[in-house]
């Protein structure tokens, strides 16, 4: 079931946890998360090829209120929001329709899954044939909320699970295969 209306206001404080909360950013069903000043770039002179089976990427982290994309380049940052859900709850990340429009593509991981803890690693490309500003503060990705059938176990405490607590934006180590 998708949160919405009074139901999502309700659950904020509560079963979703957002720091800071900013009442504007709330629509019907989604809520607008921002940009933070922390930006990690693939050091694309120092990598020759990603191989999935050895990944070694080496990234410079920039602190900074803006960065500008290049066209056709792609960043690393998060959202200055710090999350936590509920085991219960879960929350998928989608591009705003306005920077679409400018030729930016944000992405996540999609599926934040219940008991997420952190903020946001959000995959930023440029399409455009002209760089952008990307300046902290700016409405960045939205969120949409479900309800869980049942309640699962906390994401961090899962095999599976690559990151954990997403505390700063981090480079994979592995990918995963199956067997």
């Amino acid at each position: 079931m998708v949160l919405s209306g009074l139901s999502l206001k309700n659950a904020f404080g509560k079963s979703i946890k957002l720091k800071p909360f900013r009442d504007k950013n709330l629509s019907g069903v989604s809520y607008d998360i921002t940009l933070d000043g922390e930006f990690l770039k693939l050091k694309d002179e120092e990598i020759a090829l990603i191989d999935p089976s050895d990944i070694r990427l080496v990234g410079e982290r920039t602190m900074a209120r803006d960065f500008i994309l290049q066209p056709g380049s792609f960043v690393l940052s998060k959202s200055e929001e710090w999350m936590e859900l509920d085991g219960n709850i879960m929350s998928l990340v989608s591009g705003k329709s306005s920077l679409a429009r400018i030729g930016l593509q944000v992405h996540s991981a999609a599926v934040l899954h219940p008991g997420h803890n952190g903020h946001i690693v959000l995959e930023i490309k440029n399409n455009n044939s002209v760089p952008v500003r990307l300046i902290k503060g700016m409405k960045i990705a939205q969120l949409i909320f479900f309800k869980t059938s049942d309640e699962v176990p906390k994401y961090s405490s899962l095999k599976s699970a690559t990151f954990g607590t997403q505390k700063k934006i981090e480079l994979p180590k592995k990918l995963g295969f199956s067997d």
